[in-house]
């Protein structure tokens, strides 16, 4: 399944990795994506303590919680089929295979693609199919799939979700964490233990311009944010942060003609706590466009961010296109640090604990 469809999008091409591919540079701009597959080895510094067994529906919290407390530092990334690790510590960022994804069978299904993986303080792993959300184990070289806990609305239909984090304790529930689930349509719902899902807020609307110099489309003025790719929350200390990229389109919530360049959005966690449809951005911090000083050779845009993981003051952004770019939290400005075609990623996650320097506040 296509993560956010574009009216223009190719056809999916399944693409089911066997090997970990972190082949250094870039391979050229990246578009909204062409179609193609979004996914144990025990090398690379995967450890016991970092497996995901599953684990209870919302780490509780025993404390305010401090950055860093993760003990293996990895951030996750996934295509439609296969799970992956990375540390941002390591300087030549290896990207390592973890292993396929046991219930993604993207052709007879019922599950057809892993659209986001989501990480907690505990470092449990849960994924998301779109309607279905499910612990997640590692077991050998492969992921198991627990349980499917069905995702409901209630009263109407449930809309699609294309992203999954954890909002850490002390947000939305006092003592615990709460996954967290995001739609094209740029509404964020809280999720519990049954899968009732309740709306915590929309992303807002689109401004004139990011605060940066770079202007959006006149017909996309005043409409609503769509989420273009993935959420990240972070319990920094107690303080909590949040960022997510999100896009701008003339007839949201539909998908078509809307722009090839996201945006970076800080989320407003006070806001986020409440159950409604309030916005609940705190700042456009800005395109993902090149930051001065940057020389990666890419021309024109670095592809869809469909997952993303933040790390001291910078937001890891997994594009469609197999890109890893570094994002700047205070304005947007990104850099392409690694490619890793033709891996189409379509999620990321990481520790609610691990390590942020907040953006100053804005303007």
């Amino acid at each position: 399944m296509s993560r956010r469809p574009l009216a223009a999008l190719a056809p999916l091409a399944v693409f089911l990795a066997s090997t970990a591919c972190s082949t250094s540079g870039s391979t050229g701009a990246g578009g909204d994506g062409t179609g193609g597959s979004s996914s144990k080895s025990t090398t690379g510094g995967f450890t016991s303590s970092s497996t995901g067994q599953g684990g209870a529906f919302g780490t509780a919290s025993t404390g305010s919680g401090v950055g860093g407390g993760s003990g293996s530092s990895l951030i996750y990334a996934s295509t439609d089929t296969t799970l992956f690790t990375l540390d941002p510590k390591d300087p030549a960022l290896a990207l390592t295979q973890v292993g396929d994804f046991d219930c993604i069978d993207p052709v007879n299904g019922p599950h057809t693609s892993m659209v986001d993986v989501a990480v907690d303080m505990g470092e449990h792993l849960w994924g998301i199919t779109g309607h279905d959300v499910m612990p997640l184990t590692i077991q050998g070289g492969a992921v198991h799939c627990g349980t499917a806990i069905t995702l409901n609305s209630g009263g109407g239909s449930t809309p699609t979700f294309y992203a999954l984090t954890f909002v850490p304790a002390g947000v939305i529930d006092p003592q615990k964490e709460v996954l967290v689930a995001g739609n094209s349509a740029g509404e964020l719902w809280a999720i519990d233990a049954a899968g009732n899902a309740s709306k915590h807020g929309v992303f807002g609307t689109v401004p004139a311009n990011d605060g940066h110099g770079h202007t959006y489309a006149a017909a996309n003025v005043g409409k609503s944010w769509e989420l273009s790719g993935d959420l990240v929350f972070l319990a920094n200390g107690g303080s909590p942060v949040g960022f997510a990229t999100v896009r701008d389109c003339p007839n949201p919530p539909s998908t078509a003609g809307c722009s090839f360049v996201d945006t970076l959005i800080e989320i407003d966690m006070t806001k986020l706590a409440a159950a409604g449809s309030q916005p609940v951005i705190m700042a456009v911090r800005g395109q993902l466009v090149k930051k001065a000083g940057c020389q990666d050779g890419i021309t024109g845009n670095y592809g869809s961010m469909y997952g993303i993981a933040a790390w001291n003051d910078k937001v890891y952004g997994f594009s469609r296109t197999g890109n890893l770019v570094e994002v700047d939290t205070t304005d947007g400005g990104t850099c392409n640090v690694k490619n890793y075609s033709p891996n189409k990623f379509s999620g990321a996650g990481v520790t609610t604990l691990a390590p942020v320097i907040p953006p100053p506040p804005p303007a």
